[in-house]
């Protein structure tokens, strides 16, 4: 149950990160700056990553840094890493657990 509070804690504040990662990119599009979140699991062991590019988006890796998820701010969707749709709004800590489970 604690693990599930944390994904959905997680969850909540990347949708709301990325929301102004959005439109704070829009207000200064020569940025160049990326940053990254360590997604880790319950005993503090990194699991993933996810990097906010420039234009907003973000890009999920799992802890061998493989891609496993892209989320489009613009679009609100989140995309696995063979760019199909996983559903609505940012669900990339969700493909983080899914991928640290296989």
């Amino acid at each position: 149950m604690r693990k599930l509070a944390a994904v959905v804690l997680i969850a909540g504040m990347l949708a709301q990160g990325s929301t102004e990662a959005c439109g704070h990119n829009e207000t200064n599009p020569g940025s160049s700056h990326v940053s990254k979140q360590y997604i880790r699991d319950n005993q503090f062991r990194v699991i993933g990553s996810i990097d906010t590019l420039p234009d907003g988006k973000q890009r999920a890796y799992d802890a061998r840094f493989r891609t496993v998820g892209t989320y489009d701010c613009r679009a609100d969707r989140t995309y696995d890493a063979s760019f199909r749709t996983v559903g609505n709004g940012n669900q990339l800590v969700g493909l983080i657990w899914q991928a640290a489970g296989k």
